[in-house]
Protein backbone atom coordinates (compact mmCIF):
# COMPACT_ATOMS: atom_id res chain seq x y z
CA UNK A 1 0.00 0.00 0.00
CA UNK A 2 2.75 2.42 0.94
CA UNK A 3 4.61 1.67 -2.32
CA UNK A 4 1.47 2.47 -4.33
CA UNK A 5 0.98 5.81 -2.56
CA UNK A 6 4.60 6.71 -3.19
CA UNK A 7 4.20 5.83 -6.86
CA UNK A 8 1.04 7.94 -7.11
CA UNK A 9 2.79 10.89 -5.43
CA UNK A 10 5.73 10.49 -7.80
CA UNK A 11 3.44 10.34 -10.81
CA UNK A 12 1.65 13.50 -9.64
CA UNK A 13 5.01 15.22 -9.20
CA UNK A 14 6.11 14.11 -12.68
CA UNK A 15 2.82 15.34 -14.14
CA UNK A 16 3.17 18.69 -12.35
CA UNK A 17 6.71 19.05 -13.69
CA UNK A 18 5.60 18.34 -17.28
CA UNK A 19 2.65 20.73 -16.98
CA UNK A 20 4.88 23.48 -15.56
CA UNK A 21 7.21 23.19 -18.56
CA UNK A 22 4.24 23.10 -20.94
CA UNK A 23 2.78 26.23 -19.34
CA UNK A 24 6.09 28.05 -19.84
CA UNK A 25 5.98 27.13 -23.55
CA UNK A 26 2.29 27.84 -24.18
CA UNK A 27 1.80 31.20 -22.45
CA UNK A 28 4.01 33.17 -24.88
CA UNK A 29 2.06 31.59 -27.75
CA UNK A 30 -1.16 32.85 -26.15
CA UNK A 31 0.41 36.30 -25.95
CA UNK A 32 1.32 36.13 -29.62
CA UNK A 33 -2.25 35.14 -30.50
CA UNK A 34 -3.51 38.07 -28.44
CA UNK A 35 -1.32 40.51 -30.37
CA UNK A 36 -2.24 38.94 -33.74
CA UNK A 37 -5.90 39.23 -32.83
CA UNK A 38 -5.26 42.86 -31.93
CA UNK A 39 -3.81 43.59 -35.36
CA UNK A 40 -6.82 41.94 -36.99
CA UNK A 41 -9.09 44.17 -34.91
CA UNK A 42 -7.33 47.33 -36.01
CA UNK A 43 -7.33 46.23 -39.66
CA UNK A 44 -11.17 46.06 -39.56
CA UNK A 45 -12.28 47.92 -36.46
CA UNK A 46 -15.62 49.36 -37.57
CA UNK A 47 -17.44 46.49 -35.80
CA UNK A 48 -20.57 46.69 -37.92
CA UNK A 49 -20.42 43.27 -39.54
CA UNK A 50 -21.27 40.01 -37.79
CA UNK A 51 -17.75 38.71 -38.38
CA UNK A 52 -16.37 41.79 -36.58
CA UNK A 53 -18.62 41.06 -33.60
CA UNK A 54 -17.40 37.45 -33.53
CA UNK A 55 -13.78 38.63 -33.66
CA UNK A 56 -14.41 41.08 -30.80
CA UNK A 57 -16.15 38.34 -28.81
CA UNK A 58 -13.21 35.99 -29.39
CA UNK A 59 -10.84 38.68 -28.14
CA UNK A 60 -12.94 39.18 -25.00
CA UNK A 61 -13.03 35.43 -24.30
CA UNK A 62 -9.29 35.02 -24.93
CA UNK A 63 -8.52 38.01 -22.70
CA UNK A 64 -10.73 36.62 -19.92
CA UNK A 65 -9.07 33.20 -20.11
CA UNK A 66 -5.59 34.75 -20.01
CA UNK A 67 -6.60 36.88 -17.03
CA UNK A 68 -8.01 33.81 -15.24
CA UNK A 69 -4.81 31.85 -15.92
CA UNK A 70 -2.71 34.70 -14.58
CA UNK A 71 -4.83 35.15 -11.45
CA UNK A 72 -5.61 31.52 -10.59
CA UNK A 73 -2.77 29.55 -12.16
CA UNK A 74 -5.01 27.63 -14.53
CA UNK A 75 -5.19 23.83 -14.78
CA UNK A 76 -8.74 23.87 -13.39
CA UNK A 77 -9.47 20.32 -14.56
CA UNK A 78 -6.53 18.72 -12.75
CA UNK A 79 -6.65 17.16 -9.32
CA UNK A 80 -6.20 19.29 -6.22
CA UNK A 81 -2.80 17.76 -5.45
CA UNK A 82 -1.43 18.46 -8.93
CA UNK A 83 -2.83 22.01 -8.88
CA UNK A 84 -1.16 22.60 -5.52
CA UNK A 85 2.16 21.43 -6.96
CA UNK A 86 1.69 23.65 -10.01
CA UNK A 87 0.89 26.67 -7.84
CA UNK A 88 3.72 26.47 -5.36
CA UNK A 89 5.06 29.50 -3.53
CA UNK A 90 7.51 30.42 -6.28
CA UNK A 91 4.85 30.28 -8.98
CA UNK A 92 2.46 32.39 -6.91
CA UNK A 93 5.23 34.96 -6.41
CA UNK A 94 5.99 34.94 -10.14
CA UNK A 95 2.31 35.46 -10.95
CA UNK A 96 2.12 38.37 -8.50
CA UNK A 97 5.15 40.05 -10.08
CA UNK A 98 3.74 39.43 -13.57
CA UNK A 99 0.36 40.89 -12.64
CA UNK A 100 2.11 43.95 -11.20
CA UNK A 101 4.04 44.34 -14.45
CA UNK A 102 0.82 44.01 -16.43
CA UNK A 103 -0.85 46.67 -14.30
CA UNK A 104 2.04 49.09 -14.78
CA UNK A 105 2.06 48.51 -18.56
CA UNK A 106 -1.71 49.01 -18.75
CA UNK A 107 -1.42 52.29 -16.83
CA UNK A 108 1.48 53.49 -18.99
CA UNK A 109 -0.50 52.61 -22.12
CA UNK A 110 -3.48 54.60 -20.86
CA UNK A 111 -1.26 57.60 -20.14
CA UNK A 112 0.45 57.43 -23.53
CA UNK A 113 -2.90 57.16 -25.32
CA UNK A 114 -4.21 60.11 -23.32
CA UNK A 115 -1.20 62.27 -24.21
CA UNK A 116 -1.33 61.20 -27.89
CA UNK A 117 -5.07 61.71 -28.29
CA UNK A 118 -4.55 64.87 -30.31
CA UNK A 119 -2.21 63.17 -32.78
CA UNK A 120 -4.21 59.96 -33.21
CA UNK A 121 -7.93 59.44 -33.21
CA UNK A 122 -8.96 56.33 -31.26
CA UNK A 123 -12.43 55.04 -30.63
CA UNK A 124 -13.34 53.90 -27.13
CA UNK A 125 -13.15 50.27 -28.29
CA UNK A 126 -9.67 50.79 -29.71
CA UNK A 127 -8.45 52.37 -26.48
CA UNK A 128 -9.83 49.47 -24.46
CA UNK A 129 -8.17 46.98 -26.80
CA UNK A 130 -4.81 48.70 -26.54
CA UNK A 131 -4.83 48.99 -22.76
CA UNK A 132 -6.06 45.45 -22.07
CA UNK A 133 -3.72 43.91 -24.61
CA UNK A 134 -0.70 45.83 -23.30
CA UNK A 135 -1.44 44.74 -19.74
CA UNK A 136 -2.13 41.10 -20.50
CA UNK A 137 0.69 40.68 -23.00
CA UNK A 138 3.30 42.20 -20.68
CA UNK A 139 2.05 40.08 -17.75
CA UNK A 140 2.21 36.90 -19.85
CA UNK A 141 5.73 37.64 -21.04
CA UNK A 142 6.95 38.56 -17.56
CA UNK A 143 5.43 35.43 -16.04
CA UNK A 144 6.98 33.29 -18.77
CA UNK A 145 10.43 34.80 -18.22
CA UNK A 146 10.21 34.26 -14.46
CA UNK A 147 8.94 30.67 -14.82
CA UNK A 148 11.61 29.73 -17.35
CA UNK A 149 14.27 31.21 -15.12
CA UNK A 150 12.93 29.16 -12.20
CA UNK A 151 12.92 25.99 -14.32
CA UNK A 152 16.58 26.51 -15.09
Amino acid sequence: MKGRIMTEAQSNADLAERLTRRRARILPVLGLFLVIQQSAYFANSDGTRLVDQVRIGAWVVMSAVILLVLTTGGFWFRGAEVRAMLNDEGTRANRAVALGTGFVCAMLSAMIIYVMRGAWEFSVGEVIHLIVTAGLFSALIRFTILERRALG
